[in-house]
């Protein structure tokens, strides 16, 4: 029988807490792997695991591994690799729908940045927030940059595209979930805010904010007081005390 894992698209991965990460998570996935004489100690154990498996694995000089991970933050390893399984709405669905826990959902509107959203992915994995939201086609691929970023958050925490977030958001709203939308300038102050225990936060990207259909369909507006000597937080900042005062209040998710 034909793998199925073989039609997914194959990526380079570096960074040693990602490529950690893929190997602890979906190791199924791994094909290839690169590292230079400093990491070969610290990846001890993944090299022992592919000489069992007979899955290649190449010690090159630190110079080529730029080369070889098109990026100069490699860290000293590079991994060749089945990008992961998408998780579709339906399956979120289902999920939900067997849970009787606190949860909560980020929502990304416009957040593009690779860089924000490996971070952001990483504070999500830290605080328990288990899927990240966003609208098909605005929600970028999972890249290797954000999975560097992520520091093995990206094998957590999952993103979601929709490809109707309008229905996917009412959906939401009719299974007990309160949509907060988050502002610069406008809403009541965060620290004064009560977060529902099934709570969907929205986050806009820094230049357009959160969009319209999003602000018609929540439930509460807040923002995180601030000087106002600057224009706002990174988005990726402003996540991280949001879901910080989440899990003050009903803990970091199970």
């Amino acid at each position: 029988m034909k793998n199925k894992r073989q039609n997914y698209k194959e990526l380079k991965y570096y960074g040693l807490h990602a490529c950690l990460a893929i190997w602890q998570k979906r190791p199924e996935d791994i094909i290839r792997i690169y590292l230079d004489a400093k990491s070969v100690k610290t990846l001890s154990p993944i090299l022992k695991w592919c000489s069992a498996r007979k899955i290649a694995y190449h010690i090159i000089e630190s110079d080529e591994m730029a080369k070889v991970s098109d990026s100069i933050h490699h860290e000293g390893v590079c991994m060749l690799a089945r990008e992961p399984r998408a998780i579709s709405w339906p399956q979120l669905q289902s999920w939900i729908e067997s849970k009787k826990i606190p949860i909560c959902l980020l929502y990304l509107d416009g957040v593009q940045n690779p860089h924000n959203i490996g971070s952001i992915l990483r504070s999500s994995a830290h605080f328990g927030i288990p899927y990240v939201l966003g609208e098909e086609g605005k929600i970028p691929a999972l890249s290797p940059s954000a999975c560097r970023i992520a520091k093995g958050g990206a094998e957590t925490v999952r993103l979601v595209s929709l490809a109707d977030p309008v229905s996917a958001i009412d959906w939401l709203k009719k299974n007990g979930f309160f949509i907060v939308s988050t502002s610069s300038h406008e809403g009541s102050p965060l620290y004064r805010h009560h977060f529902h225990p099934r709570s969907l936060i929205a986050l806009g990207s820094e230049s357009d904010g959160v969009g319209r259909f999003l602000k018609k369909r929540a439930d509460g507006q807040i923002q995180i007081p601030g000087t106002g000597e600057v224009e706002s937080l990174n988005v990726s900042v402003a996540a991280s005390l949001l879901m910080s005062e989440y899990c003050r209040t009903h803990g970091a998710a199970q």
